[in-house]
């Protein structure tokens, strides 16, 4: 059973933050992301932009100089955004770690549907 004073938001994240509750569950579609977003690392470090969906992934222009690079593509699984604010996503990795993931490449099954700009 819940106690109604955790439900209380800033003490919560306390709560979450000291591991003494999980951290909610996450309350997100891809399909509410849109094109043009900025995502970002778990170091709150810009990572890239959102350029589509595929499937259950994410796909994600890559950032190099504060430049945006359409042929450097990422495809992030949704089990990795952490959460998403508007024109935000943030991921549960930090930046650095994101070129070690593997998602350089497409999913390995052909998408059902394909939404890009």
């Amino acid at each position: 059973m819940t106690d109604r004073w955790i439900e209380r938001e800033p003490l919560r994240e306390i709560l979450v933050a000291m591991g003494k509750i999980p951290p909610p569950k996450r309350r997100f579609s891809l399909l509410e992301i849109s094109i043009g977003w900025r995502v970002f690392g778990n170091d709150r470090e810009l990572v890239g932009r959102v350029s589509g969906h595929v499937d259950e992934y994410l796909v994600v222009e890559r950032v190099f100089h504060g430049h945006f690079l359409s042929f450097w593509r990422m495809y992030v699984p949704a089990s990795a955004i952490a959460q998403t604010r508007e024109g935000a996503v943030l991921l549960n990795v930090p930046r650095k770690w994101v070129g070690s993931m593997g998602w350089n490449r497409p999913p390995r099954r052909p998408p059902a549907a394909w939404r890009h700009s």
